[in-house]
């Protein structure tokens, strides 16, 4: 394999974890929506702060952070780095779904 070629294929996992984190970041929205709108709280004290400072415009502090660490990153030099924010991304987003598995 060239180095062009290794570059592009790297390039593309990248952005396919990119795309990842987004989609993460997505879900955790929607289903952290759903969480309130049963009537139960935030466990995140920096959200829950800015639900209460934002009320409903905290949707842009949580997307804003979203794209944040999507750019950080970007900047990364290692897809394993990537990789692992990316599972830790989807932590909360598995919590989010048993909790709402739990209330049914």
């Amino acid at each position: 394999m060239t180095e062009k070629q290794l570059r592009a294929r790297t390039s593309l996992l990248k952005a396919m974890l990119l795309v990842s984190a987004l989609l993460m970041g997505y879900s955790d929205l929607v289903t952290t929506n759903e969480i309130l709108q049963r009537g139960m709280g935030e466990l995140n004290p920096f959200m829950r702060f800015s639900q209460e400072w934002l009320g409903e415009w905290w949707l842009i502090a949580k997307l804003g952070l979203t794209f944040l660490v999507m750019w950080l990153l970007w900047q990364g030099k290692s897809e394993r780095h990537v990789a692992y924010v990316v599972a830790l991304i989807a932590v909360p987003v598995y919590n989010n779904l048993i909790i709402l598995a739990a209330t049914n």
